[in-house]
C-alpha cells in the first residue's frame, strides 16, 4: 500500500504523545510515567503484535528485537497491562483509520468503496458477570457457555476493518452492517 511507511510512523508518533500517554493512564497519573523495561508504546506494539504463542516466547521474541539484553518477566509485563486503559485500541484504530483515508490513495471500483459485513460468535470465559452482559449460546438444560457476537465492516479493496462491534450474542448481523 502506498504511503504505509508514512501512515506507520504516524501511527507511532500518536503512541508517543503526551496526549495518548494520558489517555492511556486511567485516570491514575502515576500510570506510564517512569521509564521502565515495558514502556507504554512497548506495550502496545507486544500487545497489537501477538501472533498466537505462549506469552513467555512473545515476550522473548519482542525483546530480543526491540530490547536485546534485556529481559522481562509475565508478572511484570501483566502489571503494566493492568494499568493500560483498554479504549487506548479503539483511539488508536480510529487515528489511523482516518488518516488512511485521509490520504487519496486507498483503492476503490469505480470510485466506490468496496465493503463487506460478517459476523463471528467467539466463546469467552463463563462467569455470572460475562453471562448478565452478553448471554450464552447454550441450549437450555446444559451448562450455559458465555459467548460473544462479534461483527465487522471490512474494506475488502484496502484489506482493512473500518469498524468492529461486541455484541450480545444471537445478534442481527444485517442490522449491524
Amino acid at each position: 500500500m502506498k504511503h504505509s511507511q508514512k501512515r506507520t510512523f504516524m501511527d507511532i508518533e500518536k503512541m508517543s504523545s503526551n496526549e495518548f500517554k494520558a489517555f492511556c493512564r486511567s485516570g491514575n497519573q502515576n500510570h506510564f510515567t517512569r521509564i521502565r523495561k515495558m514502556p507504554l508504546q512497548d506495550l502496545l506494539f507486544t500487545m497489537i503484535n501477538r501472533k498466537g504463542l505462549t506469552l513467555a516466547l512473545e515476550l522473548r521474541n519482542y525483546m530480543k528485537i526491540a530490547h536485546p539484553g534485556t529481559f522481562i518477566s509475565k508478572p511484570g509485563y501483566l502489571k503494566q497491562r493492568m494499568k493500560l486503559n483498554p479504549d487506548a485500541f479503539l483511539e488508536l484504530y480510529k487515528y489511523h483509520n482516518r488518516n488512511f483515508y485521509a490520504d487519496s490513495s486507498f483503492s476503490t471500483y469505480k470510485g466506490h468503496l468496496i465493503l463487506a459485513a460478517d459476523g463471528s460468535d467467539i466463546n469467552i470465559p463463563t462467569t455470572a458477570e460475562t453471562l448478565e452482559l452478553y448471554g450464552s449460546a447454550s441450549r437450555k438444560n446444559t451448562k450455559p457457555q458465555a459467548q460473544i457476537g462479534l461483527g465487522c465492516i471490512y474494506d475488502v479493496m484496502n484489506r482493512m476493518i473500518l469498524e468492529s462491534d461486541c455484541n450480545k450474542v444471537k445478534f442481527d448481523e444485517m442490522r449491524l452492517a
